[in-house]
């Protein structure tokens, strides 16, 4: 998680991309598969963290 904070909005949709077309390539039920998808959300979860920070408060 640090690693990808540290990391450009840009850079993680780079990574997006790179890890779905790896996804698409994976036997299930696999360790690499199941680092995948872990890691895919956690992507995700910075990019959600980043825009409610942009988000203002009511």
């Amino acid at each position: 998680m640090i690693e990808l904070e540290h990391l450009t909005n840009i850079q993680l949709e780079g990574l997006r991309i790179v890890l779905h077309r790896l996804l698409a390539q994976s036997e299930p039920s696999t360790a690499d598969r199941r680092n995948i998808l872990a890691t895919l959300d956690n992507i995700d979860w910075v990019c959600n963290y980043r825009r409610a920070e942009r988000v203002p408060s009511l």
